[in-house]
């Protein structure tokens, strides 16, 4: 008969309390978002490429900052894939 033993260590796992910072910063932000949207309805005319929008102040500022992380995000991808392929 064979025995086995049990040599299995624990590992502490990393990054729990970074991890939890920053889902607690992320949602005090949307928060923020959620009231600065909510404060800022006065309806403007946004002309781009020959369209017409008529948005709420709050709602196309959150529109340009999307387009803007989007972009972000985009680029440092770009980068990164750059540098992996050296």
């Amino acid at each position: 008969m064979t025995t086995s033993t049990d040599t299995t260590k624990t590992t502490k796992r990393r990054g729990g309390f970074a991890s939890k910072f920053a889902l607690l910063i992320t949602l005090v932000l949307v928060a923020a978002l959620v009231i600065f949207v909510l404060q800022n309805t006065i309806h403007t005319n946004i002309n781009f490429l020959g369209w017409n929008f008529d948005l709420a102040q709050g709602v196309s500022l959150l529109g340009a900052a999307v387009v803007g992380a989007v972009i972000t995000l985009t680029a440092t991808a770009a980068l990164k894939v750059r540098r992996a392929v050296r």
